[in-house]
């Protein structure tokens, strides 16, 4: 049950900023197959960071994966979260945004956490494969003739297990459609794909593959290569439906653009050709830390992108590897004009394990964002399992037909 009376208190100082009346926001925390997840801390303020130059930060309920939030039209606010903590490692989230960025929903996903129990499952393939792969919504397994054992997969009703192999030269791909799981025994019949023309630029590193409507993510063949500038043939399956999502992208060095297309956009149809580049894109900035709170970061800069795309805003990756992770995204409305930033995270309740151990090697990561598709549409739809660029895209890959291109910055330093 959502606790909108938690909030009362707070209305009352909210009604004093203006803004043009409170819009409730329902804010739902899910793992990376749009499940519920609960978290360990959950937080939110309105204002600019940090606390003290606005109203403080609040606690949210724990024993829940969703909320409603009371903030203002015009009101810039902040959303946290400390998510299940994975082999004794501690991860958070939060996003800085302004309310009128958004509409009625924000999904809001955790990197690793995992809501469902998992069961292994194996299956029949017909006709045999040379070689080939199983896929779930949590992982792969490599497989040679006609069966595979021990694939990792969510249980539950609505499941699918897909296969992609080769029969002699000949790309095959199949799925089950939905599932229950368990019983954890299948059956997929696989039947040999069409093609798709895709080219990227010369010495561009690039990549193609699948997320079905199940959250199934399939690499498709060839799923990496460097371009040539000529025409590159991408296996094309024939078994899918609007909901399935191809997602395709390219880099040179630091800059990478990713193009996601549902399976129902002639764009892709069998036989269809496709061309991806992206320009040099900048991303530029620098930090100062106290052993004792999270960095502030200054000259933040970033441009290039392509005409015709609109500036997202920045994610921001902080981790102490194999201890602490924490994710943030500010918006273009929170940021504004400002090449400053400090978010106060660690003053929030419940979240002052964010911050990395004294002398401890941290890696940073930042992204710059533009898109063709508006931020309120992308953190409002359902997650992709895989994260598609490490420590960058996770609060942009979504099940989205979008045009991105993403500015890459990272280093590492002692805390």
């Amino acid at each position: 049950m959502k606790r909108a009376w938690l909030f009362f208190p707070l209305l009352l100082l909210l009604a004093a900023c203006g803004g043009g009346g409170v819009q409730t926001l329902n804010v739902i925390l899910v793992d990376g197959i749009g499940e519920p997840l609960q978290p360990l801390a959950a937080a939110w303020r309105v204002g600019p960071p940090p606390s003290t130059s606005g109203l403080p930060w609040n606690a949210l309920p724990t024993g829940l994966s969703s909320w409603s939030l009371p903030i203002p039209s015009g009101a810039r606010f902040q959303v946290a979260f400390r998510c299940p903590s994975v082999g004794g490692v501690d991860f958070y989230v939060s996003l800085d945004l302004k309310r009128n960025e958004l509409g009625s929903n924000l999904m809001v996903r955790c990197p690793v956490a995992y809501a469902s129990p998992t069961a292994a499952v194996s299956g029949t393939v017909s006709p045999s494969l040379g070689s080939g792969t199983a896929f779930s919504a949590w992982g792969a397994l490599s497989l040679s003739g006609g069966s595979f054992a021990g694939l990792t997969a969510p249980t539950g009703p609505g499941r699918e297990i897909a296969v992609f192999g080769d029969s002699g030269s000949t790309p095959h791909f199949g799925r089950t459609g939905p599932v229950s799981i368990p019983p954890a025994a299948v059956t997929v019949s696989v039947n040999p794909t069409g093609t798709l023309s895709l080219t990227t630029p010369p010495a561009f590193f690039s990549y193609a593959g699948l997320v079905l409507s199940t959250f199934v993510p399939v690499d498709l063949v060839p799923p990496n290569w460097t371009g040539t500038g000529s025409p590159q043939a991408v296996a094309r399956p024939g078994s899918l439906s609007g909901g399935d999502l191809f997602q395709f992208w390219t880099c040179h060095g630091s800059s990478c653009a990713i193009l996601r297309k549902d399976a129902s956009d002639l764009a892709v149809a069998p036989g269809a050709s496709l061309s991806l580049s992206v320009p040099p894109l900048s991303l530029s900035g620098s930090q100062t830390h106290t052993p004792s709170a999270l960095p502030t970061f200054s000259n933040i800069a970033s441009g290039g992108f392509s005409p015709g795309l609109s500036f997202l805003g920045y994610a921001l990756f902080l981790s102490e590897p194999g201890v602490r992770y924490w994710r943030h995204f500010v918006s273009p409305g929170a940021l504004g004009s400002a090449t400053s930033y400090y978010l106060d995270l660690e003053n929030a309740p419940g979240f002052a394990g964010v911050v990395p151990s004294p002398l401890s090697s941290v890696q940073l990561r930042a992204t710059a964002f533009a898109g063709d598709q508006p931020l309120s549409a992308l953190l409002a739809a359902r997650p992709i399992p895989r994260e598609t660029f490490n420590g960058h895209t996770l609060f942009l890959d979504r099940m989205w037909p979008v045009h991105l291109e993403a500015a890459l910055l990272q280093s590492t330093i002692t805390w």
